[in-house]
C-alpha cells in the first residue's frame, strides 16, 4: 500500500548542527577520530527524516535489529585531501554515492535520494573537521558513509525491506597511509597471501557490493608476515582471482603483438566490487592509449590496452616463468595505487617483477585527487563554518 502522503527526500535545506562545546576534548583514544558526525534516519512511513550534525556520538540499536541480527548494512570508502592552497577537494564522490545507492538496494535498505543533497551534507560535515585534515603526502581525512537497517530484523518478516534504517558518516585520519608508499621502489611491493581456504566471492553472491558482511566474515584469513589475502574462487579446477583484501587486482602482460596489456578482472560474474579508482584507471589508460587524455601519463607507451577478463594464478605463475609478467599492483580507495612484490601460493613464494609505470599511475591519480592537476574528477569543498543559521532556543543548536 502506498503511504497517504508523499515520503520526504533527502534533504541538505534543514539540516540541524549543533557545535561542539567550548570545553571540548577528544575521548582517549579518538584524537584521530573526526570530532562531528552527520547522521539521517529513514522510515518507509514517512521517508527521510532531518538531517543532523552533531558531535562525534556512539549509537543504540534495538537487540532485534535488521543491523545485529543479520548485518544489514552497507558502506562508502571515500577520502577528503587538502592541497597545497588548502583548500578540501573530494575524488568524484557521485561515483561513491551511485554505489552506495545499489548496495543498498541489494539488502533492502533505502536507496532514494539525489546524490547532490548528499554531498551539500557531506561538504559541510567537512568544512568543520577542515583543520584535522593533513596536508602530506598520502595523508587524508578518511571518510566512512554507513547505511543500516534500524528496525527489528528478526525471523520471517512479511517483507526484505527495512522499515526504519539510519545513514550516518564518520571521519578518521589517514586510512591506507600505512601502504600508500609502498610502490615507490623496487622490493618495496606488498605481500599477498593467495587464500584457498576462504572464499570472498563467487557468481550470484554479493561480491560487487560493498557490504559490511563481505569483509568482516574474511578478515580472520589473513597471515602474519603479508599485508592482506589475496582471494580467489575456482572454476573447473582453476583458481581464478578476485581481489586483494579490499582492492581491485591488475596484472602488466606483454602480448605477442607488441602491446603492453593492463589486464583486470571484469564485472560480468558478480565477483568483484566496480571500484572508484579502478574505473577512473581504466579511462586515464584508454584515453592515453587513443591519444586523447587531458591527463598526461609520462612515460607509459601509446600502444597499451586495457582488458578486462578472468585472471588465473596459473596465468600469473606462467608469465612470470616467461617473462611476460611486467608488473602487478591493486587500486583502491584505501591504498589508491599499490605495487604487489610477492604471492604466496600453493606454499610458494612467486616474485612479481617490479614496474616503475605503476608510480606513474598513482602520481597521476594522487595528482587530481590533492588538486595538483586539475581535473573536473576533483571537488572542491566550499567553505562553511555553520554561522549564519538560526538559533533553536531549547537546545541551544543551529538549523542550517
Amino acid at each position: 500500500m502506498s503511504p497517504a502522503h508523499p515520503l520526504a527526500s533527502l534533504s541538505s535545506s534543514n539540516l540541524f548542527f549543533s557545535p561542539l562545546p567550548p570545553n571540548h576534548e577528544p575521548p582517549a583514544g579518538k584524537a584521530n577520530h573526526g570530532r562531528y558526525m552527520l547522521t539521517i534516519p529513514w522510515s518507509a512511513a514517512s521517508g527521510w527524516g532531518q538531517a543532523r550534525i552533531e558531535p562525534r556520538h556512539e549509537l543504540a540499536f534495538d537487540p532485534l535489529s535488521g543491523v545485529l541480527q543479520y548485518a544489514v548494512t552497507c558502506f562508502e570508502g571515500m577520502k577528503c585531501y587538502k592541497t597545497d592552497q588548502g583548500d578540501l577537494r573530494l575524488f568524484r564522490p557521485e561515483k561513491n554515492f551511485d554505489r552506495f545507492k545499489r548496495s543498498a538496494a541489494r539488502l533492502g535498505l533505502p536507496n532514494k535520494w539525489d546524490n547532490a543533497e548528499l554531498v551539500d551534507l557531506l561538504c559541510k560535515l567537512l568544512a568543520l573537521e577542515a583543520p584535522l585534515v593533513p596536508t602530506g603526502d598520502g595523508s587524508n581525512l578518511y571518510i566512512r558513509p554507513t547505511l543500516l537497517e534500524t528496525s527489528e530484523g528478526y525471523g520471517i518478516k512479511e517483507t526484505a525491506f527495512a522499515s526504519e534504517a539510519l545513514l550516518y558518516v564518520v571521519t578518521t585520519l589517514n586510512l591506507g597511509k600505512g601502504l600508500y608508499a609502498s610502490s615507490e621502489a623496487p622490493g618495496k611491493g606488498i605481500r599477498l597471501d593467495a587464500c584457498r581456504d576462504y572464499i570472498r566471492a563467487w557468481p550470484g553472491g554479493t561480491g560487487s557490493y560493498k557490504l559490511g558482511a563481505n569483509y568482516g566474515t574474511v578478515s580472520v584469513a589473513k597471515k602474519p608476515g603479508f599485508a592482506m589475502s589475496l582471494w580467489l574462487h575456482s572454476h573447473d579446477g582453476e583458481d581464478y582471482l578476485s581481489e586483494a583484501g579490499a582492492m581491485n587486482v591488475w596484472i602488466i602482460k606483454q602480448a605477442a603483438d607488441g602491446y603492453l596489456e593492463f589486464i583486470t578482472m571484469g564485472l560480468d560474474n558478480g565477483i568483484v566490487l566496480p571500484g572508484i579508482t579502478r574505473e577512473s584507471l581504466i579511462e586515464l589508460l584508454n584515453d592515453h592509449a587513443a591519444g586523447k587524455s587531458s591527463v598526461p601519463l609520462p612515460g607509459l607507451p601509446t600502444k597499451l590496452r586495457v582488458v578486462e577478463r578472468d585472471i588465473s594464478m596459473s596465468e600469473i605463475v606462467t608469465s612470470i616463468e616467461d617473462g611476460s609478467l611486467k608488473g602487478m599492483f591493486g587500486c583502491g580507495t584505501g591504498v589508491v595505487v599499490v605495487q604487489i612484490g610477492e604471492i604466496q601460493y600453493q606454499d610458494k613464494i612467486h616474485k612479481i617483477p617490479h614496474n616503475p609505470l605503476i608510480q606513474i599511475l598513482r602520481d597521476t591519480v594522487t595528482g587530481i585527487q590533492r588538486g595538483k592537476i586539475e581535473h573536473p574528477w576533483s571537488y572542491k569543498v566550499p567553505e562553511w563554518d555553520g554561522s549564519g543559521a538560526e538559533k533553536d532556543r531549547e537546545e541551544d543548536n543551529v538549523l542550517a
